[in-house]
């Protein structure tokens, strides 16, 4: 008898999760961060740090609290990010305009490891959209956009 671990992801049955769009994002989803967070290793990158330094980029003086909330995240989970990327010179924290808040802001040194770490993603994204058609592809990532935000959603009480 086969191991059930050794038999192909295709042949298992997923019952009335199939064709589901909440289990195809699921399974899409671990396909695509498996392939970043292997992508980003060499550059000891992880996807969430990868994140922070993004959103830190887009967003000059982000506050720790805005920032883990736009990453989905608690401020006890984004903490330790946010000291990881200021021990490696990535990041600081400033004072903000009441001297209680802290403000994010990248170093030059951070925006240069994100220049390098945009081909990552480019490559990656190829990768992981090369069973699109190019309508698909440029399609995608509005579509997810609008199921995260909820939009034209019904939301159920």
């Amino acid at each position: 008898m086969n191991n059930p671990s050794q038999e192909a992801p295709d042949l298992v049955d997923f019952g009335p999760l199939a064709g589901t769009v909440s289990y195809g994002i699921k399974r899409a989803y671990l396909r695509v961060i498996r392939d970043l967070e292997g992508a980003l290793a060499p550059s000891g990158f992880t996807p969430p740090l990868l994140a922070a330094l993004a959103i830190v980029a887009a967003n000059p003086g982000i506050s720790p609290a805005r920032l883990a909330a736009a990453m989905g995240h608690g401020r006890s989970r984004a903490a330790p990010l946010l000291d990881h990327l200021e021990g490696q010179g990535l990041l600081t924290r400033r004072a903000g305009p009441d001297r209680r808040s802290i403000r994010l802001h990248l170093t030059a040194t951070g925006r240069a490891a994100l220049r390098r770490l945009k081909s990552i993603v480019a490559e990656h994204e190829v990768r992981i959209t090369a069973g699109l058609t190019t309508q698909e592809a440029g399609g995608l990532p509005d579509m997810l956009e609008r199921v995260a935000e909820g939009k034209g959603a019904v939301t159920l009480r």
